[in-house]
């Protein structure tokens, strides 16, 4: 990853974690380039078909620009998992399937995917906690020492409509309506 784009998570996850400790749980997009925006959705997480439109939306965004990087950051549940012999994370919405589940190695992150003309795509998480009261504590994986990259699950989750809506299957930018 580029200093650009690790910045730009930096930064975004920074937004979602001071938007955590106020209580909202909201999906924000970052795109960088000429002019840059942000959007941000609180409703995301509640309601697949508002997420979707969001992705869709800040895609169409990105169209209107000469973007040179986004990222989208979504707070989640993870749990590892292990399919075939192979390590996988699942991710889920922190309004479905209840509570936490410590038991089962969930914990909370916040999911980022991102884009960089450079350089691609990628994909990465930064575990938190919550105490005990629902007080989200950021400091207990060393901060963004702790950031690190997951592979995306081609089925659903997170960022996918907004890849399959600016990428072609070479994993190239579409050309701009």
């Amino acid at each position: 990853m580029n200093l650009e784009s690790h910045v730009l998570v930096d930064m975004t996850v920074k937004e979602v974690q001071e938007a955590l400790a106020k209580g909202d749980q909201p999906a924000i997009a970052v795109l960088e380039g000429e002019p840059s925006r942000t959007l941000s959705n609180s409703a995301y997480l509640r309601d697949p078909a508002r997420a979707e439109e969001f992705e869709r939306q800040v895609a169409e965004e990105a169209n209107r620009i000469d973007l040179e990087r986004l990222i989208l950051a979504v707070p989640q549940i993870s749990r590892p998992v292990v399919i075939d012999g192979d390590d996988e994370v699942r991710l889920r919405s922190p309004y479905t399937g209840g509570p936490l589940v410590e038991d089962d190695g969930e914990m909370h992150v916040i999911l980022w995917v991102l884009w960089d003309e450079e350089e691609g795509h990628e994909s990465g998480m930064v575990p938190y906690r919550r105490k005990r009261d629902g007080t989200p504590v950021f400091d207990a994986f060393d901060g963004s020492d702790y950031i690190f990259s997951i592979p995306l699950n081609p089925g659903a989750g997170p960022g996918l409509v907004l890849l399959r809506e600016l990428l072609d299957e070479n994993l190239q930018r579409r050309t701009r309506p």
